[in-house]
């Protein structure tokens, strides 16, 4: 089956887009990949991404989740005619659009405790636009059954990376830090996820900040690398009772956002241009530091072979000295293995976009906390419904 990956994630760095054909699903994934894209924002949709944020209204978020439905079908269309695949080819396009609220407290309403999650990039337009099949919205299923919607990809690393000889520690360092555990010969029954905390939510921001805005991201790590960590500063970043949660836990930029990132500044004392370097390279290690307890306090049994990296984050040459260093185990890229470090996740949600047309659960206990594992995603037929059903059937028995 040939399938579209869209996904942006808590950066809001844009979309990344692939295209790439599963040759096996289960019990483990083989996929081909055929083309991989990074389409960042435009100037005017981030402004208006941040407005909402402001703002927060329903015409606001209604409007921005029709427009960036619209943007996410530019950036597939786009990654269609790059990779030559003819669009009568491709079966289905799996969309986890932009996360703009993410609750996994819960909260008392009424009679009912809530957890909620929302994430925004109409499927219907996009559908719309590419004749496509679409499935999105993955995480509330896994909310409805009692978990906490995130990490939500733990299935599809157990596809894309368990190994009958090693036991494997799968992170992806994006706006926020998450780990899959994947222990060698056993099934995805065993796999345990969480988030860690924030990565490149602190990171760039603090580049951004030691940059006076010039910067967007510290590129490779070089400024980090040339500063030393401060324990004082490391110590500021790690103060937050999120770190202290027991496992698995999630996270957004709810709580680790830019206001977040102002408040501990403000009770530091620096010099911009004399103490950036180590500002930087002091988060760095904090957010290796907090990868490093989150394991060691919520799964001191498990002993893992190696690491594999991938996101935004794993560019960065000091994050990964540290996270080395903090772990004790070599640390292995993602596109060291065929899969390039941002599309990861877009080959992630094209694999759960898959098990739910073919009414198969997507979600792990041990990861989100549900109760069941369930089927994630919503579909939106799209031109090509038939020819996807017909496929289905005929290769439903092959899945089973």
């Amino acid at each position: 089956m040939i399938i579209v990956g869209l996904n942006s994630g808590t950066s809001r760095d844009g979309i990344s887009a692939t295209i790439f054909e599963t040759l096996k699903l289960l019990p483990t994934a083989k996929i081909k990949l055929i083309l991989h894209q990074d389409h960042p924002y435009p100037k005017w949709a981030l402004e208006k991404l941040a407005e909402m944020e402001r703002e927060p209204a329903f015409e606001k978020v209604a409007r921005a989740n029709f427009f960036l439905g619209e943007v996410f079908a530019d950036a597939a269309l786009k990654l269609i005619a790059a990779s030559r695949v003819k669009k009568n080819r491709i079966s289905l396009l799996a969309s986890h659009g932009q996360s703009i609220g993410h609750f996994p407290e819960l909260k008392k309403i009424g009679r009912y405790q809530i957890r909620a999650t929302l994430q925004i990039a109409e499927p219907s337009v996009i559908a719309a636009r590419t004749g496509i099949t679409t499935v999105s919205d993955f995480r509330p299923a896994d909310i409805s059954a009692g978990g906490e919607g995130a990490p939500v990809l733990a299935y599809s690393e157990y596809l894309l990376f368990a190994s009958r000889k090693r036991s494997r520690m799968v992170i992806n360092l994006g706006g926020i830090v998450n780990f899959s555990l994947l222990p060698k010969g056993r099934g995805p029954e065993k796999v345990h996820a969480t988030d860690a905390g924030p990565c490149n939510l602190l990171i760039d921001g603090l580049a951004a900040r030691v940059s006076a805005g010039k910067l967007k991201y510290d590129p490779n790590g070089r400024i980090a690398l040339s500063g030393k960590p401060r324990e004082k500063w490391v110590r500021a970043f790690l103060n937050h009772n999120f770190f202290s949660r027991p496992a698995p836990k999630t996270s957004g930029r709810e709580e680790f956002g830019g206001q977040w990132i102002e408040h501990i500044l403000s009770g530091m004392k620096f010099q911009l241009r004399h103490d950036g370097p180590d500002l930087l390279r002091s988060g760095v290690v904090a957010v290796a530091e907090m990868i490093a307890q989150c394991y060691i306090s919520n799964y001191p049994r498990f002993r893992f072979d190696e690491i594999i990296a991938s996101g935004g984050g794993a560019k960065n040459q000091a994050l990964c000295y540290e996270l080395q260093r903090a772990l004790g185990k070599k640390l292995i890229l993602s596109s060291a293995l065929g899969i390039p470090l941002q599309a990861k996740e877009p080959i992630g949600f094209g694999l759960l976009g898959e098990l739910c047309l073919r009414g198969m659960s997507g979600n792990l206990p041990f990861a989100t906390g549900a109760k069941s594992r369930v089927v994630l995603g919503k579909i939106v037929p799209g031109q090509n419904w038939k020819q996807v059903l017909k496929q289905v059937k005929i290769n439903g028995e092959r899945h089973k």
